[in-house]
């Protein structure tokens, strides 16, 4: 995969995640080729964009990482579980994450166009990562060790 590409989304995820949530501490690790262990997660944020190229972006949160997230973007406001305006308030979030993936990218010269996020919430969701996947791990406020996914359709 494309060093350049890669951080590209590494920075407007990281970026936007920050000040969607009222400055959330957020650290990406390295990133490691996933090798399809299907961890199975209770909230998936999936993002789509098809164009120059095409793929998916993942984040598995456990549900307690969830409800501290939307409670940071609702200003500190209580979520006590995930209800239709949690579920949306973390669809804003992918989108706003999409949106600046799609600004860095075409600025590098790729032009994509995203897809609405979709949220899966439950137990034991496993999701297929069709491609080359890249696995993020990430720790979230120095409380929650979570994942997220760049899976790629082709090679760049």
């Amino acid at each position: 995969m494309n060093a350049k590409v890669i951080n590209s989304i590494l920075e407007a995820f990281s970026r936007t995640f920050k000040m969607a949530t009222n400055n959330m501490d957020i650290v990406i690790q390295k990133p490691v080729v996933d090798k399809g262990d299907n961890r199975s997660y209770e909230v998936v944020v999936t993002i789509g964009f098809i164009g120059d190229l095409d793929g998916n972006i993942h984040m598995g949160l456990s549900t307690e990482s969830a409800k501290v997230i939307v409670s940071q973007m609702m200003m500190g406001m209580p979520v006590e579980k995930l209800d239709e305006m949690s579920l949306s308030a973390l669809g804003e979030l992918g989108n706003m994450i999409s949106g600046a993936i799609a600004v860095n990218l075409e600025k590098l010269g790729y032009k994509i166009n995203i897809t609405p996020p979709s949220i899966m919430h439950g137990n034991n969701i496993i999701f297929i990562k069709d491609g080359i996947s890249l696995k993020f791990p990430m720790n979230i406020d120095n409380k929650f060790s979570e994942e997220f996914f760049v899976v790629l359709k082709s090679s760049i």
